[in-house]
């Protein structure tokens, strides 16, 4: 049931009609020489029997267009009507060609200036990647796509991003316009502000420092005060001070393994900055090459700094005990002395991107005038 006729005038829109412009046209179409654009059958005017204007074919041929359910169109005729009332020039059942050759049929098509938009009612069920398919064609034809998806209509669980714009509709009633899920406004509202540009695509972003662990010490070669990192979490420390139980490592094989994985996530310059020891390697000590290379080198003289002294250092600052006993159960410990208050830290600023949502802008508001003069 196509919105769409044309005749030697050019194209003629069921949407464009009150219902007395449309009775006039079923009085004196067959004048007109209205033709359906998809097969070119002649064209005649009808009225649903849920009121919606339409055009239907004069004969049953060889049309293999599929036919519409009075959903769909009572949709297609919301975001037409929407489309034109924002200044747009519409064309329903719009066909196009990719540059590869593959054809294409918009259910509504948008244009003003140089930007072409097809906006997509999709009533019947259909998979993610059949739409991203058809979004990938739109594009390839310099045309961007929207979707507008029934309460049944959607197969798959795909995350639509940016490249994909998609909308799910609350169930539809034929002389109601439906709500868009999430934004809780009306599809003609919701168009409206799609083609205003008020739909933005919103990338949040989060404040998630990297928190170095970190020993107040004292370098073995110069004697100035340093302080030696030893491990690190991520994420805002919480008031009460408390992070859960984190696994310690003390032997120097363990020492290095740590400090590799901290010196992946935070750079020597950003330790550095925080007033932290640098992180470097030492492969041979005492005349023998270690299987453990990563150490704490000195903030003020950069001489290496020895894991297994670091190790010692932190079983007794940690748990008050040296050496650790082999059968040393460290989270009854934790429990028992409050080991997971927090040591201490030195944050390391990091900002991360959350996962893209759109977002409705509010309407802009006009200006207040100035008040007239007296």
């Amino acid at each position: 049931m196509p919105l769409r006729a044309v005749s030697d005038t050019g194209n003629i829109h069921a949407f464009e009609f009150d219902a007395t412009r449309w009775a006039e046209l079923k009085q004196g179409y067959r004048s007109m020489g209205l033709n359906i654009p998809c097969c070119g059958a002649p064209a005649i005017p009808k009225t649903s029997t849920l009121g919606n204007f339409f055009f239907a074919h004069a004969r049953i041929g060889e049309c293999t267009t599929a036919p519409e359910s009075a959903e769909h169109l009572y949709c297609k005729q919301l975001v037409a009507q929407a489309a034109h009332s924002a200044g747009w020039t519409v064309t329903t059942e719009r066909p196009g060609v990719s540059p590869s050759g593959e054809e294409w049929i918009a259910d509504v098509f948008c244009e003003k200036g140089t930007a072409k938009i097809a906006l997509e009612i999709q009533i019947s069920p259909q998979t993610d990647e059949e739409a991203a398919r058809r979004q990938l064609r739109y594009k390839a034809s310099g045309v961007r796509g929207a979707w507008f998806y029934g309460a049944k209509a959607r197969k798959g669980t795909v995350v639509f991003d940016k490249s994909t714009p998609a909308f799910g509709l609350a169930p539809i009633e034929v002389g109601k316009a439906p709500t868009v899920r999430r934004f809780d406004v009306s599809l003609t509202e919701f168009v409206a502000a799609l083609l205003g540009k008020r739909l933005v695509w919103t990338v949040p972003e989060y404040n998630r420092p990297i928190q170095v662990e970190f020993l107040p010490d004292t370098c073995w070669a110069c004697k100035k005060p340093n302080k030696q990192v030893f491990g690190y979490f991520e994420g805002e420390v919480e008031d009460d001070n408390q992070y859960g139980f984190h696994e310690r490592a003390f032997t120097a094989a363990s020492m290095s393994t740590a400090l590799e994985e901290l010196q992946e996530v935070v750079s020597n310059e950003e330790l550095i900055a925080a007033g932290l020891n640098p992180i470097g390697q030492q492969h041979v000590i005492h005349g023998k090459l270690t299987k453990w290379p990563h150490c704490n080198l000195c903030l003020h003289c950069r001489a290496p700094q020895n894991n297994f002294h670091l190790g010692e250092k932190l079983r007794v600052d940690l748990y008050g005990l040296t050496p650790v006993p082999e059968d040393a159960d460290f989270e009854q410990w934790d429990e028992d002395r409050s080991m997971t208050q927090l040591n201490d830290l030195a944050p390391i600023p990091r900002v991360v991107k959350g996962g893209g949502y759109w977002e409705l802008k509010p309407p802009a508001v006009p200006p207040t005038p100035p008040p007239k003069s007296s």
